[in-house]
């Protein structure tokens, strides 16, 4: 398409080129014949000159068009194969945005069918990470998403999310989103439970003052709060204390619960 498109060009120049080089003969002549002092014999020699030039301006005028028309042509060439390739990528976009949409659907059910485990005992390894680093005020932000990928990973198994968010938006407090749906009592209680645990292990952790938790889920196109907990403290030494706990029956408002 980009050649096409340089020859197009090229062919719209040299079509150009010829016009322009018509023009300044014609204007010549004019310029010639209005010169004073001319014999007759001469003016009649450079009427008999213009006259084969003015033959030839319409033999270059039917060459400059046919010059523009294949100009025009390559042109159109390229356009329209532009536009089909574009066509092509709109369909494989749309294509790709159902197959991932069907994709995360394949995955949240799979989620969803998974029995939920017990938070561990020996907790998931928050320890282990590099707090000190991530939680400093010119930390890198390359570090805090890497950690919280990584919690959100460790996470997922024990409280039931299919999408879990993990984002420190200020320093010495975690947030914690959960997408998910808290399907029965049971599941309720585990999920509360790990969360609980999982505060519980995050106490070891110095840096740490705040946990906030909300498990959200989507009820006829909109998106509700199914469970909301804090977690806070005065010092780092200090355990957890638990407030604002927060739980809404989805059931009573004709959701899925």
């Amino acid at each position: 398409m980009f050649i096409l498109g340089v020859v197009s060009a090229g062919f719209v120049l040299v079509a150009i080129f010829l016009t322009v080089l018509r023009l300044i003969f014609d204007r010549r002549f004019t310029a010639i014949q209005q010169e004073p002092d001319q014999t007759v014999l001469f003016r009649r020699k450079v009427n008999y000159l213009r006259k084969i030039e003015q033959a030839r301006h319409t033999r270059y005028l039917l060459l400059s068009s046919l010059v523009l028309g294949l100009a025009l042509l390559l042109f159109l060439s390229a356009f329209l194969m532009l536009a089909n390739d574009h066509q092509k990528m709109v369909t494989q976009t749309h294509q790709m945005k159902e197959r991932l949409t069907r994709i995360e659907k394949q995955q949240k059910q799979l989620i969803a069918s998974l029995p939920l485990k017990n938070y561990p005992e020996n907790g998931i390894g928050l320890k282990g990470e590099d707090w000190e680093r991530v939680t400093a005020e010119n930390s890198k932000p390359e570090l805090k998403k890497e950690l919280e990928t990584t919690i959100a990973q460790k996470t997922t198994p024990y409280f039931g999310s299919s999408d879990t968010s993990v984002s420190f938006t200020v320093p010495n407090a975690m947030t914690l989103q959960l997408k998910g749906q808290m399907a029965d009592s049971t599941s309720q209680e585990t999920i509360k439970k790990n969360i609980d645990a999982f505060a519980k292990e995050a106490e070891g952790l110095l840096e740490l003052t705040e946990i906030h938790v909300r498990m959200v889920t989507s009820v006829d196109t909109h998106k509700k709060v199914v469970y909301s907990v804090n977690y806070s403290r005065e010092k780092s030494e200090d355990a957890f204390n638990k407030k604002n706990d927060f739980e809404q029956n989805l059931k009573n408002d004709g959701g899925k619960g």
